[in-house]
């Protein structure tokens, strides 16, 4: 696959080639949508070229890599428009090439778009944007307090004590990933401030240098409060797959260096608690009973991400088949059928749904026929759902091979 970079004048400056299975697999072995993934991969292998960074107006990578792979091929280069590194103000490219694999700013349109795909997830997005404002924007609490109470009551003392550090676990394809992703766009409207998004580099594991991680962590947090500072705007820190950083200290081969590490996680939540500007901490992880117990006693809130029940899946087929005439009987059968059953005890996680049913379906049809309920449920009935995750020490059983 051929990346053709031009700069701000439409000139071509660079060509690079790459392999675009190699792309996907690197981008299918982590959470969250893959085509999304891969994007933040070509997006990074560009910064790390170290002359150029990506324009705010690149924005046809997704949708180039879709096609790609619906066609095994593209007619043409995929072109990304970049731009010059300015020395001068390279510090938030520098954060994300060294304690952060990407900084995003919000409002953003792609990521409230992302947002807004999320759905039967109301109640949960309410909560968030209520325990995010009281983080993010605590005036906005004082002001209601002022408006229905005439004063400042007693009971919003209880708010200083919490730590801004939320925790969202569940299954792997239920969604958490994604939602910590997305849910800054909305809160920086709700809030109407601008929010800044930093995801921890996972490189913070270091290479097994004494001392080396717990350094990257503290670092990360350093530079977290080096962001708001730079550019007094809220921040938000975000850890995927948590626990291979967060482990419980009270295992019994835990090594020295991943103690140190999650001693340093504790003392980074501590520090940011008294930031003069907000920054909250957002783990994200399918083993919560993996993570250390002075973490989760930190956590203003846990939530647990499950897969989409019958209402929620329905509300799903509803979103994406809403124009092509499904009846409502319909679109409840297939709510139906991608639920639990009697071969599987689990039903099909948002991921399932979103990534392999319905572009599964639209490529059946493609390019001959319509989409249609018959075969939309013959797509569903060639797919196993995903299984759940399953720690090895709860499988059970004598596995000596």
């Amino acid at each position: 696959m051929q990346i053709n970079l031009f700069d701000e004048k439409k000139r071509l400056v660079q060509k690079l080639d790459y392999d675009f299975d190699s792309i996907m697999e690197n981008a299918e072995t982590q959470s969250g949508d893959a085509f999304s993934n891969a994007e933040q991969l070509i997006e990074q292998a560009i910064i790390e070229l170290g002359d150029y960074e990506i324009s705010p107006s690149s924005s046809n990578i997704v949708k180039y890599l879709k096609t790609y792979a619906a066609f095994g091929y593209a007619n043409e280069p995929l072109a990304i428009s970049v731009k010059k590194r300015n020395e001068g103000n390279a510090t938030m490219k520098d954060f994300s090439s060294t304690t952060f694999e990407e900084i995003i700013h919000f409002p953003n349109e792609e990521f409230q778009d992302r947002y807004n795909r999320l759905v039967g997830l109301d109640d949960l997005k309410s909560l968030i944007q209520k325990e995010g404002a009281t983080i993010m924007a605590p005036e906005m609490l004082q002001k209601w307090s002022n408006k229905h109470h005439n004063k400042m009551i007693k009971a919003l003392e209880a708010f200083s004590d919490r730590y801004p550090f939320f925790i969202f676990e569940g299954d792997v394809g239920t969604g958490k990933t994604e939602f910590a992703m997305t849910f800054g766009s909305e809160l920086a409207r709700f809030t109407n401030q601008e929010i800044v998004l930093a995801r921890m580099s996972m490189k913070s594991r270091g290479n097994g240098v004494v001392g080396e991680m717990s350094k990257l962590i503290t670092k990360s947090f350093q530079d977290a409060s080096k962001i708001a500072a730079t550019t007094k705007k809220p921040v938000i820190v975000l850890l995927d797959e948590a626990d291979s950083l967060a482990q419980s200290r009270e295992e019994n081969q835990m090594h020295h260096e991943d103690r140190a590490g999650v001693n340093a996680l504790i003392q980074g939540i501590d520090h940011i608690r008294s930031s003069d500007i907000p920054i909250l901490v957002v783990f994200c992880t399918n083993r919560l009973g993996a993570i250390d117990p002075a973490i989760k006693r930190r956590a203003a809130l846990v939530h647990t991400f499950s897969r989409p029940n019958l209402e929620q899946r329905y509300e799903v087929f509803k979103k994406y088949f809403d124009d092509i005439a499904l009846t409502s009987r319909e679109l409840a059968i297939l709510a139906q059928i991608t639920g639990e059953n009697e071969i599987y005890r689990y039903g099909f996680t948002y991921s399932d749904l979103l990534t392999r049913v319905i572009p599964l379906s639209i490529l059946y049809a493609y390019p001959d026929k319509p989409v249609t309920f018959d075969i939309i449920e013959q797509v569903i009935q060639s797919i196993k759902p995903s299984a759940p995750f399953v720690e090895q020490s709860q499988k059970g059983g004598n596995d000596l091979g």
